[in-house]
This record gives C-alpha cells, sequence and structure tokens, in this order.
C-alpha cells in the first residue's frame, strides 16, 4: 500500500510540473532564445571562439543553453504534436518542421563537433601565424570566422523561428 501511495503522489507531481512547464513553456522559451541569442553574438567572433576554447566554465555555460534548449525543444514538440494532432493546423506543422530540423541537424553534439574543429582552426592559426597578426594571420581569421559566424547564424536563425512559431500557436 505504502508503494501504491508512494508511485500515486510520484505522478500527481509529475503531471502537475509538466502542467507548469506547459503553461510556462512560452516565456522559458523565450528567455532561451534571448540568452542564446546574447551568447551567439560573442560566439560568432573570433574573440569569442578564443574565449569558448580556451575558458571551459565558458564552454560548459554555453553547453548547458544549448541542452537546455534542445529539452525545451524536446517538450514544446510534445505540446504542438499533441494540441494539434487533429486540427492540420500549418503553423503547428511548420514548428513542428522547424523543431525537428534543429533537434537533428544542430544537436549539442553536432555542435560540439563542429566547435572542436574550430577550436583547432584557433590553435593551428596562432601557432602558424603568430599572436601579433599579418596579413596571412587576418585572412586565416576571416576565413575561420566567416565559417563560424554562419554556423552560429544558422542555429540562431532556427532557435528564433521556433520562438515566433509559438507566439502564433498561443500554447499558453
Amino acid at each position: 500500500m505504502k508503494t501504491l501511495s508512494l508511485t500515486l503522489l510520484f505522478f500527481i507531481c509529475f503531471a502537475a510540473v509538466a502542467q507548469d512547464e506547459e503553461e510556462n513553456i512560452v516565456q522559458i522559451v523565450d528567455d532561451l532564445t534571448l540568452k542564446w541569442d546574447e551568447q551567439a553574438v560573442e560566439l560568432g567572433t573570433y574573440k569569442g571562439l578564443q574565449v569558448y576554447c580556451s575558458t571551459r566554465p565558458y564552454r560548459d555555460r554555453t553547453i548547458k543553453l544549448l541542452d537546455k534548449i534542445h529539452h525545451y525543444d524536446t517538450l514544446l514538440h510534445g505540446i504542438v504534436s499533441r494540441k494539434y494532432k487533429k486540427g492540420k493546423d500549418p503553423e503547428a506543422q511548420a514548428t513542428l518542421d522547424d523543431i525537428e530540423k534543429l533537434e537533428v541537424e544542430y544537436t549539442t553534439k553536432n555542435f560540439k563537433a563542429f566547435i572542436h574543429r574550430e577550436c583547432n582552426g584557433v590553435n593551428e592559426i596562432e601557432r602558424n601565424y603568430g599572436r601579433e597578426g599579418g596579413a596571412t594571420y587576418e585572412k586565416e581569421v576571416k576565413k575561420l570566422e566567416k565559417e563560424l559566424s554562419k554556423y552560429v547564424e544558422s542555429i540562431t536563425s532556427r532557435i528564433d523561428i521556433i520562438d515566433e512559431h509559438i507566439h502564433h500557436l498561443k500554447l499558453d
């Protein structure tokens, strides 16, 4: 009987947390989007990448933020799927498509792999072309920064689009 009571209490608490998350998900996604947008401005630069590559707490915060974004996008996907399964709402379908694209193409694992390669590029530039600069140094920095900013902007665009969608869906 005690086990049944504890199990029932667990499910009630879980349902209450899930309901609360569903009610607050728009605000949570807004907050995470704002945090990512701020992070992306810095991370999309060579200097920001240098900080990311050399500062573990900064790197950990960035990865934790991305993990949270993916977590809430997964929750959002479930909410949108349940609420709009029968309605065939085009906005809901577009939201689901954009979430799936973010969750497939821009996973934390893919982000880490890309950024790791970029950090290797930073190390190579600093080792081979010196920290003082010069024409070749600047050229290599611009080349790396172009690829980096394109990738970060792609992630940012996906996150921003999903945030826009949820305001049109009126989830809360």
